[in-house]
This record gives structure tokens, C-alpha cells and sequence, in this order.
């Protein structure tokens, strides 16, 4: 194996070295880090990008000089932060133009709505057929017509706005402008402040409960001297520091948002019992989707045409309170289009936004939101400044990337779908899951072709471009994924759909969900087609039913988007249950809404109505140890759901993709068990990363989470809010050292059984580890390895081991084990589960009262269980006198959550806080032992 060196700094080579730092602040992965890689004959180490430019030549190392360029840039970069800053909170708090306020007192009809836009220097025609329209044409845009810039002062205020709120203003040119302004804080304490003023309207006298009071009080009250000093023209000519300290709190006030949120809605339910958290967060929701991106918050507010707070009443119950009594305007969007330029030319002159105002008798047409409230496209901005990139490309033609769709597309959208699938890769790496360049090969394209048929939701290419906020596929993803053990598939299956859901908010719809369905293929085959099997009635809790409830599910304002897991997809091998053919045709026929044996051909009518294959807003995904065969294949892409099916084999990562892999997975395990720490943390890690089967990496990185975590403890309780840790592994020895370069500390970590690393001086956090061992050696004096049971123990209980396994063959002494752990504070017990008579999970069509051992585990952590004690460890005992018992125990003693077909992300069984101590009776199956933690 290849040790890696990230940031270590050493005096045997002449590049810079680049920190990596982990702020716990900001859970983000800091994409402006450059990576180069050097290398030499034993090691492959991260160093600063190179020293040349673009064209090959050296950069002169001119101090003076750089430092002089540097702090100028630094100035421009200040002076134009504040500008945005000030731009942002005026648009957001002053009044409206008065030139669009005086618009709502005139009829509302398409003719006057027409005059607004003529009368602030826009270029616009109307549009009879299909439907009545207000078309706004791009150009004028960029160009007024019509009016005189430097006579029109207020029509010029007014036509800002405008730009504003259709994303076309200069300022929203860049990703880096105002609009990343609006999203770095100023997003989070408007809507917060939007909420309070709802609140004040529905339920006036609970807002002025004195608890309620308090709890807004300083906030408020200070937010508003600071957007008072903001909007003072001295904020950006004035005294540097000063404005310094007003950027710097309303940062802080924005990173207060969360916790007087959760304060406002946990006293709200004290003071009214009716009121249901889930209600509250659905209506904060709802506020934080209408205002997702500066241009639809600007949009909100000329469509509710009211004078909202300005920066002196910010915090002034009595003003917002009236303010939100105003009356609300009836110019409301219902769909919205752009026509680009003919595909192949550019044609700027005809390129135009066509707005249909609500129609209360067309209500439930196709892009009126499901709340009732038009919402723009996040990604409204590139869309429409396609033109221009269109205008400037050599080619004036882009086509997709997949080379099964050869149709022109609008650069706008080519571009938007390349950010959704760099967001896709980015929130993958902010979940800890590395994506290579050969998994971004094979994935891309086909995250692409699914992007891109969500945006243009079935229409040529050549069409008008719906703006509303939507995501409506035609393109269905469908992958199968196979690869050894330790590839990484699962992981990749867990982590992929959060990631979809992240990349449609950013930049189609904010308002729609990805859910989860997993189901597990390698199941007795009889067992399966009962799950399977659909039933013409009510009680119909197949799969299918399962699915295609949760993509409508009570707690959402729309239907969204399903990812259904089919996991462990069995081998083709003759005779054996399951086999793949066999699970290839049950899908194939029950999918398609078809009962009895697999047939070839057309399905029979009315088949489709009661099947889900037609539907592309269901994205599936196989996993498995085996390649799928040709036939299986062809059977399975008989439906339509799985007719893009790509078979991708999944290695695990290595290389210089390996050691990327190390870095992020050791930043995200520190963000998770440092929260709520404040501090930094400068990581130099020199640490061996090994090759195939990525598991006793990870294994191995959790563990080092662990001793960097107590470094971080001992840190923080002197109050120091950073931390400065060199890891460095000596292959002579094997031994890892952890060293503290704040104080000169150090631990060193020597390797045990099962890639276990265990301090040389033995480390003891948590006195019930200590404690059950030393009950253990008084029954059991011969025990084996005490030394490495008591630190399997510390990662138990600081939940670094997600489970924790220990195996025996020695039966009494599990049981010992088992029963001492469980008189343990804070553990209950769950003891002498057999597999082979008693049931790991239920099955669909279990009663609800089986008794599971799944169910057993989740009573008692959410504490309804019988003999719950509110407990957040469970130690489990489990007694496998067969092989068949042992295949039985393999999903649940897996790291991965427990999920059947039916659950939830809240009803997932998360393995953090388990310990389970298996009996092996007769020889340890290889699938066993590749998931434990000790053997004793």
C-alpha cells in the first residue's frame, strides 16, 4: 500500500503546502482548492497547483508587488461586497418603485399588465391564441425601449426591479453577484422574518405572548440597527471598520436563524397544544421555496403588491403586522415561457418572455404550483442568458452529450444541466462519498439525459422553455450496478438520491422531493413474488402500491420523484434461490402490471394502469455482486422503466482518487461528531490508503475520527476554538501517530485484529467500557484480548462503529457479555434471538404485530417499546447455530441503515449505538466475518 501525504509539512520538497481545513461551521467542501499531484518512487502526495500559467511561463516571485496587487483586489472585493450587500437588503425591505405601486390602483387586466412593462422601457407584444398573453421580449432587457435612461430616474427604479425579478439585471450576470449575496445569509433572515410577519397576521395574541417576545426581541432589535446602518449611503464611503462589524453581524444573525426558528416553534406548540411542529416547518417550508432565489423574492412582493417593512420597522410587530393586512394583488403569474432563438441561428430580436396571468377557470393546468403560488425556476438566470451564450458561441450550436439524443438544446439549459450534475458530484463528496472520474464517466451522461428531459419536461427542444418551477421527466434513469464486495455500491445507492434531490432544488424546483424505496432481491424467491404480487384491492401493500404512495406522500405540497433500491441482486447460477433469472422475469411481469409466469410480447390491456413501468418519475437503481446476463437483461428491458438500464461495473476507487476519497470521508466523520463545536481544525494526514475493497479504509478513517474527536475535547475545554493535527503512519513499525501540534501531545495507535487501531497506551473515555470488561474477566478469566474488547467498547459507545460486532463461538460468554452491557446506563438488552425461529424484519404481508427483531430494535431506541428505557445504545444477542442463520443476520448487522420497502428515512433502522454479539455454531461464512469487529 501507497502512504498519502495531504499537507504534511516537510522539508524534503519545495512546493507549498495547502492546509486542509475543516471548519465545523460550514459542513461545505471547499470546491476552490486546487489540487496538484506529485510524485515520487514510494510515495503520491497533495501539493499547491503549479507555479506556471497558462501559457508556460513562471511566475515571478515579487513580494512587494503581490502584496501590493493582493491588498488592492482585497479593497475592490470589499467595497463591491458591500454594494451587493446594500442593493440586496434595499430590494428586499425598502419600498416599491412608486412607479410599479401606482400600476395596482389602475385595472387589472392583460392591457394595463402590458403598460407596465411598456412603461419602464421594455419591448412587448400580445398574444391571443392559444391563450391570452403578455409577451416581454430579451432584448429590451439589455437595451430600453422607449424611454430616456437619463431623464426617467423613477421608471428607471422601477425597471430595475423588473430585471430583478426576471433575473436579467447586470448584477445577476454572475453566479458571484447579488444573487450569491442573497444566498450566503440574507435568504435565511428574510425568511424567517416573512414567517414572524405570517404568524402576526394569523395568530396575533400567541406572537405577543411574552415568552415569544423574548425569544425575537434582541434579534429583531438588532437586526434592524444593522440594516439601518447598511442602508446608509456612509456603509460603503464611510468608516471601513465600522462597516466591517455590521457585515460581520448580520452574518451572525443569519447563523442564529436555525436555533430561534426551532426556539419560536417548540414555544409556539407550549402556548397552543394544537399547533403541530409538522404544520409550523411545512409553512416555513412554503415561505423559503416562494423566496428561493433573489428574483422570486422580488417577485413575491410585486405580486402581493404590497410596501413591505422598510429597514427602520424591521423588528416593529405593530408594521408588519399591518403591512400584512394589505390588500394583495391580482397579477398572478400562472405559466411562463421563453422562446429562444431558432436552434442553429441566433436571432436576438425574437427571443421573448411570454406570461399567462392566472385564470381561475384553468386552475389545475399544467405549471400552476400545487400551493397555488408561481415560483420561477431557480436556475431562471442561465436559462435566459443562454441568448448571449449562444450569441458568443463559435459553433452556435450545442448538442447533449448522450449519443442516443442528437437535438439542439438551448444553451441555457445545456448549462444548467451541467451545474445539476457537478451539484450532484459536489453533495456526493459533502456526504463523504467519493466520486471518480471513471464513475462520473459511465454516471454523467445519463444524469445529463435525466436532467435535461426533467427541465424540458418532454417538449422539442425547438419549443417555448416552461420558467415556472417544474421537474417533469421523460428520460428513466435506471442503473445496475455490480462489482465486488467493498466497491462502493450501496453507498453510492444511499448517497446518490439525496444528491438528485439537492441538485433539483438548486436549480429546477425547491418545492420537490426524492423519497426512498428499498428492496432486497436475495430473499427466498417464494418470499419475494408475495411482496410482489399485486391484489385487486385496498389492501394491496405490494411494492408497487408502496412506490407509488410514496411519491405523494401527506406531507408533500406535489408529487415527486421516487428512487426504488433493488438491492443484492442474486447470480444466474442454476437451482439456486433466488436466481436472476427468475427475480429478472418476476419484475419484468409484476412491474408491468402482469400476474402469473413471465410471457413475451405485448402486455395485455389495461395491464399498464395497474403497473408503474410508463412512469419516468421512478428512478431505479440495481446492486449487486454479479454481472447481469444477456437474457436477464432483454427481460427486463421489455418495460419502459427499464429501457435505458446501463449495466456499470463499480471498482473500488484507487490511486490518487483513493487518497481524494481519504481526505473527505475523515473531514465529514469529524463534521458529524464535532457538531456543535464552533472551532477549525488543520488536518496534516500521512496514512496508508491500500488498494481493492475501500471497507478497512473507511474502517480505518472512522477509527482515526475517534482519537482526533478526544484531541478536540481536550482542546475545547481549555477553551481554544482551533486545532492544528499531524497524522503520520511509520511503516516500520505500523504504528500511526496522532499529534496535538497545538500543545506537542501526541497518541500513538498500533494496528490490532480486524484493521482495529488501538492506542499503545491504553485510553479509557467512557468508564462503562472498563467496567463491563472488568465484570467479563471475573466470569470469564481465560478471555481473550481484554485490552481490545474495552477500546471495541470506547467505539461503541462514542457511536464510532456503526454497529459494533463481536463474534464467539463461546456461547455463555456472549451472553455474559450481552447481559452486562445491558445493566449499563443508557443501554437496554435484547438477548438469545435465534435467527433461524425469529424474524430479523417483517415482510410485506406480515401482520403489524409480528414479532421482528427490526421492530424489537426501534421501540426501544424511540422509547414506545415495552421494556424501553429511552435508551440511545441497544446490545443484542444473537445465536447462529447454522449457516442459514448466519445468511439470515447479514443486512442487519450491515453498516448501511435497515430499510424494507415500506420504510421511511424516519423509520430506518441507523446503525449508530448497536452492538451486537453474535454465537457462530460450525464454521464463520465469509460474509460474517468481513463485517465484524472483534472476534473473542
Amino acid at each position: 500500500s501507497r502512504p498519502m501525504l495531504v499537507n504534511a509539512p516537510t522539508a524534503d520538497r519545495p512546493t507549498k503546502r495547502i492546509k486542509a481545513t475543516i471548519a465545523t461551521v460550514d459542513a461545505g467542501i471547499d470546491a476552490s482548492a486546487t489540487y496538484a499531484v506529485v510524485s515520487s518512487a514510494e510515495t503520491s502526495r497533495v501539493s499547491s497547483p503549479s507555479t506556471e500559467t497558462d501559457d508556460g511561463a513562471a511566475i515571478v516571485d515579487d513580494a512587494p508587488l503581490n502584496a501590493t496587487v493582493a491588498t488592492g483586489v482585497a479593497t475592490i472585493h470589499n467595497q463591491k461586497q458591500k454594494i451587493l450587500i446594500q442593493t440586496c437588503l434595499g430590494l428586499l425591505t425598502s419600498a416599491l418603485p412608486q412607479t410599479l405601486v401606482s400600476f395596482q390602483s389602475k385595472s387589472k387586466d392583460l392591457s394595463t399588465f402590458k403598460e407596465l412593462w411598456t412603461a419602464h422601457g421594455f419591448r412587448t407584444s400580445m398574444v391571443t391564441s392559444p391563450k391570452p398573453a403578455v409577451s416581454v421580449y430579451l432584448e429590451s432587457c439589455i437595451n430600453p425601449s422607449g424611454i430616456d435612461v437619463s431623464k426617467s430616474s423613477d421608471v428607471i427604479e422601477g425597471r430595475n426591479y423588473l430585471l430583478y425579478l426576471l433575473g436579467m439585471h447586470p448584477n445577476q450576470k454572475d453566479e458571484s453577484d447579488v444573487e450569491e449575496t442573497y444566498q450566503s445569509g440574507i435568504k435565511s433572515v428574510y425568511c424567517l422574518l416573512q414567517f414572524c410577519k405570517k404568524l402576526r397576521s394569523v395568530r396575533e395574541s400567541d406572537m405577543q405572548d411574552p415568552r415569544i417576545v423574548e425569544i425575537l426581541k434582541d434579534w429583531e432589535t438588532g437586526l434592524s440597527t444593522c440594516t439601518n446602518a447598511v442602508a446608509s449611503p456612509s456603509f460603503i464611503d464611510g468608516n471601513k471598520a465600522h462597516a466591517d462589524i455590521h457585515v460581520t453581524n448580520l452574518r451572525t444573525f443569519a447563523s442564529n436563524v436555525p436555533e430561534i426558528l426551532s426556539n419560536l416553534i417548540s414555544t409556539l406548540m407550549t402556548i397552543d397544544h394544537s399547533l403541530h411542529k409538522e404544520q409550523l416547518i411545512h409553512e416555513y417550508d412554503r415561505i423559503e421555496y416562494r423566496n428561493c432565489t433573489l428574483a422570486n423574492a422580488c417577485l413575491q412582493r410585486v405580486m402581493s403588491c404590497v410596501n413591505d417593512v422598510d429597514p427602520s420597522s424591521l423588528g416593529n410587530a405593530a408594521a408588519t403586522a399591518s403591512n400584512s393586512k394589505k390588500k394583495r394583488g391580482e397579477w398572478i403569474f400562472q405559466r411562463v415561457y421563453f422562446k429562444a432563438s431558432p436552434p442553429g441561428k441566433y436571432l436576438p430580436k425574437y427571443e421573448r418572455i411570454t406570461i399567462h396571468l392566472n385564470d381561475p377557470s384553468s386552475e389545475g393546468e399544467e405549471g400552476v404550483l400545487a400551493s397555488g403560488q408561481f415560483i420561477f425556476l431557480p436556475s431562471l438566470t442561465q436559462v435566459l442568458r443562454g441568448a448571449e451564450m449562444m450569441s458568443t458561441s463559435t459553433s452556435r450550436e450545442i448538442t447533449t452529450s448522450s449519443s442516443t439524443s442528437k437535438k439542439l438544446i438551448n444553451a441555457g439549459v445545456r448549462s444548467v444541466v451541467g451545474k445539476m450534475v457537478q451539484t450532484t458530484w459536489d453533495t456526493l463528496l459533502r456526504h463523504g462519498y467519493y466520486v471518480d472520474e471513471e464513475r462520473k464517466k459511465h454516471l454523467g451522461p445519463l444524469l445529463e439525459e435525466f436532467y435535461e428531459s426533467g427541465l424540458l419536461g418532454g417538449r422539442d427542444a425547438s419549443m417555448p422553455i416552461l420558467l415556472n418551477a417544474h421537474f417533469n421527466p421523460t428520460y428513466a434513469l435506471s442503473l445496475y450496478l455490480h462489482g465486488t464486495a467493498g466497491a462502493g455500491k450501496s453507498s453510492l445507492v444511499r448517497n446518490i438520491f439525496p444528491a438528485i434531490n439537492a441538485s433539483i432544488a438548486a436549480y429546477a424546483d425547491p418545492e420537490l422531493l426524492v423519497r426512498f424505496v428499498k428492496q432486497n432481491l436475495n430473499k427466498p424467491f417464494q418470499t419475494l413474488r408475495l411482496e410482489l404480487d399485486l391484489r385487486p384491492n385496498n389492501n394491496d401493500y405490494s411494492v408497487m402500491s408502496i412506490i407509488q404512495g410514496r411519491r405523494m406522500t401527506l406531507t408533500q405540497s406535489k408529487p415527486g420523484l421516487v428512487l426504488v433500491a433493488l438491492e443484492e441482486m442474486p447470480s444466474d447460477v442454476t437451482g439456486a434461490d433466488p436466481n436472476q433469472s427468475e427475480v429478472a422475469k418476476l419484475l419484468s411481469m409484476r412491474f408491468s402490471g402482469r400476474k402469473g409466469e413471465f410471457k413475451d410480447g405485448a402486455a395485455p390491456r389495461n395491464s399498464e394502469k395497474r403497473g408503474i413501468s410508463g412512469d419516468a418519475t421512478i428512478i431505479t437503481v440495481f446492486t449487486s455482486n454479479y454481472d447481469l446476463e444477456p437474457h436477464c437483461l432483454e427481460a427486463l428491458q421489455s418495460l419502459d422503466m427499464f429501457k435505458n438500464l446501463s449495466v456499470i461495473k463499480v471498482a473500488p476507487v484507487a490511486g490518487e482518487d483513493r487518497e481524494a476519497f481519504a481526505l473527505s470521508y475523515l473531514k465529514q466523520r469529524l463534521h458529524e461528531s464535532l457538531t456543535p463545536w464552533r472551532g477549525n481544525i488543520n488536518i496534516n494526514l500521512e496514512v496508508p490508503c491500500g488498494n481493492g475493497d475501500i471497507r478497512p479504509l473507511v474502517r480505518y478513517l472512522r477509527l482515526l475520527s475517534f482519537y482526533i474527536h478526544a484531541m478536540v475535547l481536550e482542546q475545547a475545554a481549555s477553551g481554544s476554538t482551533s486545532l492544528d493535527v499531524y497524522v503520520k503512519f511509520d511503516h516500520a513499525t505500523e504504528v500511526t501517530t496522532v499529534t496535538n501540534m497545538t500543545n506537542g501531545k501526541s497518541t500513538q495507535l498500533k494496528p490490532g485484529s480486524f484493521q482495529n487501531l488501538y492506542p499503545v497506551k491504553p485510553l479509557s473515555l467512557d468508564f462503562r467500557a472498563s467496567n463491563t470488561v472488568i465484570q467479563l474477566q471475573n466470569l470469564h478469566p481465560n478471555l481473550q484480548n481484554p485490552l481490545e474488547l474495552s477500546q471495541i467498547l470506547e467505539f461503541y459507545f462514542s457511536k464510532t462503529l456503526a454497529p459494533a460486532v463481536i463474534l464467539s463461538q463461546n456461547e455463555d460468554l456472549l451472553h455474559d457479555l450481552t447481559t452486562f452491557l445491558a445493566q449499563s446506563k443508557g443501554v437496554d438488552g435484547i438477548l438469545d434471538i435465534n435467527p433461524s425461529s425469529y424474524k430479523m424484519m417483517k415482510s410485506l404481508y406480515d401482520p403489524t404485530d409480528t414479532p421482528n427483531l427490526r421492530d424489537d430494535i426501534l421501540q426501544i431506541l424511540h422509547g414506545d417499546g415495552p421494556t424501553s428505557k429511552n435508551s440511545r445504545f441497544v446490545a443484542i444477542e444473537l445465536k447462529c447455530n447454522s449457516v442459514d442463520a448466519q445468511l439470515q443476520i447479514r443486512e442487519i448487522i450491515e453498516d448501511t441503515p435497515s430499510m424494507t420497502a415500506f420504510s421511511t428515512e424516519k423509520s430506518a433502522l441507523y446503525k449508530d449505538g448497536l452492538i451486537f454479539c453474535v454465537y457462530i455454531k460450525g464454521e464463520l461464512t465469509p460474509e460474517i466475518e468481513s463485517r465484524a469487529s472483534l472476534i473473542i
